[in-house]
């Protein structure tokens, strides 16, 4: 039996779109995708973390003493193909739940609570899922809250676990394209650099990372 790649599934995460981290015979650690294929580990594109900058705005339940954490809008920081500007802020609700509420110049047939989605590419060819939370809206303008779960995730009892874990891995790359899809068309995005903005790519690295240091 050829021994040239026999991975040792350790399964030390399960990650969105059947990623799996394994390590292999010689102790180094893969990234094995659904498809069969895989990559290093030490070979994925990493980049370090600007300097968080990002302000957050906190309400505490007087009764609970939950916090709700919110971001300020990052304008801009996304641009379509047919040239259309992505802007958004990012929240994390005190029943446990983070969000993205992003704003879009676009017509995509409706966007439809629980059935529109929003998927994020990163720099470790990783792709997370996320699913419109808020309610359906149709029209030429987007705007929209989507959660870091799929749909079927929410069937799952342990969601919330389901999506921290896609949290922590959007706190770890760069993101490097989105896709939103309406009930009738998607756009596509890829981050857009400007003074204010000078690293869209870190959108969610950044927001995500000002929201956890505020729990």
């Amino acid at each position: 039996m050829k021994t040239t790649l026999f991975i040792l599934i350790l399964l030390l995460s399960i990650k969105s779109f059947g990623q799996i981290e394994a390590i292999t015979e010689k102790g180094d650690t893969i990234y094995v995708y659904e498809n069969g294929t895989w990559k290093d580990k030490l070979k994925v594109k990493k980049t370090n973390l600007k300097g968080l900058n990002v302000k957050t705005t906190i309400k505490v339940d007087e009764f609970t003493n939950k916090k709700t954490v919110s971001t300020e809008s990052w304008t801009s920081f996304g641009i379509s193909s047919s040239k259309a500007k992505l802007s958004g802020s990012a929240s994390f609700y005190n029943n446990g739940i983070y969000g993205v509420t992003l704003t879009l110049s676009a017509d995509l047939g409706c966007m439809s609570q629980q059935r529109s989605t929003m998927k994020v590419k990163l720099s470790n060819d990783e792709i997370i899922e996320f699913i419109q939370a808020s309610k359906t809206d149709c029209g030429s303008y987007i705007y929209a809250n989507f959660i870091p779960v799929t749909k079927a995730d929410l069937e799952n009892k342990d969601y919330l676990k389901l999506m921290r874990d896609n949290v922590e891995i959007l706190k770890e790359f760069d993101w490097v394209s989105i896709r939103i899809q309406g009930t009738e068309y998607y756009t596509d995005i890829l981050p857009r650099k400007s003074k204010k903005i000078e690293k869209p790519e870190q959108f969610f690295r950044q927001h995500f990372s000002a929201i956890d240091n505020k729990l």
